[in-house]
């Protein structure tokens, strides 16, 4: 009998033994698989704020006939459309069918909305009209007319304007930097979206 109720305590030994075992090994294995898991997650997480990182930011001009009008925030892939929207839509005096909604936008880009019966002063290609049409003609331009480019408020406007008829025009575009506040960076951006005839 005693040996009998040896051989049961260590029947039950090993049943214990093997139940933790079990447990022990279902146990990491559920660790493991919650690892990957996290791990996946972590990584998942890293991509997207690495590409939110990557992805440049993208300003846009809005001018004219748009009820606030101003300097506006946008992704990769939005529409001319959607940056109106975002300045509150066009006015009652807003000639919608001068400018192309569908437009993808750029950075620097400047979306000018003109009044009805107003010739479009859009630049940058579209939005409007293409080509050197497009193009602000510093020689000629007027104040309306200047203020479309980015960088260019009031002041740079009449700046330009007492340069060329102190100078009897500009010969070249790049003479943009003799006016004070027009650097290497302003000119960049304003390069693109003149002319001098």
């Amino acid at each position: 009998m005693k040996w009998l109720s040896e051989k049961r305590l260590i029947i039950l030994l090993c049943a214990a033994f093997a139940v933790f075992i079990g447990y022990h090994f279902v146990s990491k294995a559920n660790e493991a698989e919650a690892g990957i898991e996290l791990g996946e997650l972590t990584d998942a997480a890293g991509k997207e704020e690495a590409q939110a990182i990557q992805e440049p930011d993208i300003y846009v001009d809005v001018k004219g006939a748009v009820k606030a009008p101003g300097l506006y925030e946008a992704k990769q892939g939005e529409r001319v459309m959607d940056i109106i929207e975002r300045a509150n839509g066009f006015t009652n005096e807003a000639d919608e069918n001068a400018i192309n909604l569908a437009e993808r936008v750029e950075d620097v880009m400047i979306v000018y909305i003109p009044k009805l019966g107003e010739e479009s002063k859009s630049v940058n290609g579209g939005a409007g009209q293409n080509g050197d049409a497009a193009l602000v003609n510093i020689n000629e331009a007027d104040s309306s007319q200047l203020l479309t480019l980015p960088g260019i408020g009031e002041a740079k406007a009449s700046a330009i304007m007492e340069y060329r008829e102190q100078n009897g025009g500009f010969k070249d575009a790049a003479e943009l930097k003799e006016i004070s506040g027009i650097g290497e960076k302003t000119f960049e951006k304003l390069k693109e979206l003149i002319t001098v005839k």
